[in-house]
């Protein structure tokens, strides 16, 4: 006999899958471009993440981006765009990476990367003492000369918070979330991706 709370978790898995199914048919319009691209920029699916530099989840799903762009070679590129979440380094840090980006998209590569793969440097940082030091250390470590990127850093900020309201347009609730060629992958990635290159060999 089914009990209320299987029927209650089949009733929300049929939902899901079938908001999934309405997705493919009408997929989000997510503009990614200008934006830096983790990837080959004409691959025929990219991966829009929305993310927080202080985020350890997110410094995670850095690799797992990475190694899907290994297994995936030339078929998945990644554009990172920014929900910060109020955490203090976060949100600076996400307009510097937007700022470097505007002058060179390596070196905003590298900044996102040094972050990411350095994450326990950075996790806890908070005063705004410690925020400016990390920068500092960050702006040096990419070779990018703090006065130059002063110059474009109002549109950077104007770059973040614009990514924050697409994000809560999009529903977004945490950080990582991915968005597939436009679909809410919601855990199901590799699923998603598999699925949109067969469509595309048919």
């Amino acid at each position: 006999m089914e009990t209320l709370k299987e029927a209650a978790e089949l009733h929300q898995k049929q939902a899901a899958e079938k908001a999934l199914e309405d997705q493919f048919k009408n997929p989000a319009d997510i503009p990614t471009k200008g934006r830096v691209t983790f990837g080959e920029a004409d691959a025929p699916i990219t991966i829009v993440e929305f993310s927080s530099f202080q985020c350890g989840y997110c410094a995670r799903a850095s690799k797992t981006m990475k190694a899907l762009r290994e297994k995936y070679e030339g078929k998945v590129n990644v554009v990172v765009k920014h929900f910060p979440l109020g955490f203090p380094f976060a949100k600076p840090a996400a307009e510097y990476f937007e700022a470097i980006a505007l002058i060179d998209h390596e070196k905003a590569k590298q900044f996102h990367d040094e972050i990411f793969d350095n994450f326990s440097d950075y996790s806890r940082v908070k005063e705004e003492k410690e925020i400016n030091a990390s920068l500092k250390k960050l702006l040096k470590k990419v070779d990018i000369p703090s006065k130059k990127l002063k110059d474009h850093l109002k549109e950077a900020k104007q770059i973040v918070e614009e990514d924050i309201k697409e994000g809560e347009k999009l529903k977004v609730r945490g950080t990582p979330s991915f968005f597939v060629n436009g679909i809410d992958a919601k855990g199901r990635i590799e699923m998603v991706i598999n699925r949109l290159l067969e469509g595309m060999e048919e």
